[in-house]
């Protein structure tokens, strides 16, 4: 072999381990970049959170010959909205925030008297069992023995509750109870007969 072609071989060898040996040494600083990301003794401490909503059926109402007449009481309907926070290896408890509305997505149902007392109640119960008696855009009425929010006419979304708080540092679970009630007046109301009323109690994480 002449000197010229062992003297080339010699360089490609040499550029051979280099680039082995630089390739390795770059290898075990990344796994201990990776290493550093995520230490374990951090991944121990870690703490999770879980937010759920869950919502009932949606509310459907209507007034026929067969179900609503005079002495046959009332029609009701009856729905929910429920939010779980759960946290793990938290120190302390965290919180988030959520919004609670009423869609009604149809109302055929009008005022049939000349009075125009209300026809159609909405009677809302937050987490602790309390009543409430004030919503934005309702009034809350009394109708024989039945009290609630006139939505008679009503169509669109109404805040039941905005920003409204949960927090823990285990576990906590809010429930919201909801009825609608088409009253009956003991009176002329066939000018409702046959309509029809639907809606539903949606609940999402608030933006406050």
């Amino acid at each position: 072999m002449h000197k010229k072609t062992r003297n080339i071989l010699m360089i490609i060898y040499i550029l051979v381990l280099i680039a082995v040996v630089s390739g390795a040494t770059f290898a075990y600083f990344s796994v201990l970049q990776v290493s550093n990301v995520a230490p374990t003794a951090k991944a121990q401490t870690a703490t999770t959170e879980w937010l759920l909503f869950n919502t009932g059926e949606e509310i459907n109402i209507t007034a026929t010959e067969e179900n609503f007449g005079s002495g046959m009481g009332s029609l009701t309907g009856t729905t929910f909205a429920n939010v779980l926070l759960r946290t793990s290896n938290s120190a302390v408890p965290v919180s988030h925030n959520y919004d609670l509305f009423l869609e009604i997505t149809a109302n055929e149902f009008i005022y049939s008297t000349p009075t125009r007392n209300a026809e159609l109640l909405l009677t809302v119960s937050d987490p602790d069992g309390n009543e409430l008696t004030h919503i934005d855009g309702l009034d809350y009425v009394t109708v024989g023995d039945i009290s609630g929010f006139d939505i008679t006419e009503k169509t669109g979304r109404f805040y039941i509750a905005e920003g409204y708080e949960i927090t823990t540092d285990t576990v906590v679970e809010q429930t919201w109870n909801i009825e609608i009630t088409f009253v009956n007046l003991d009176s002329d109301q066939q000018a409702n007969t046959g309509k029809n009323f639907a809606s539903i109690l949606q609940v999402e994480r608030s933006s406050i």
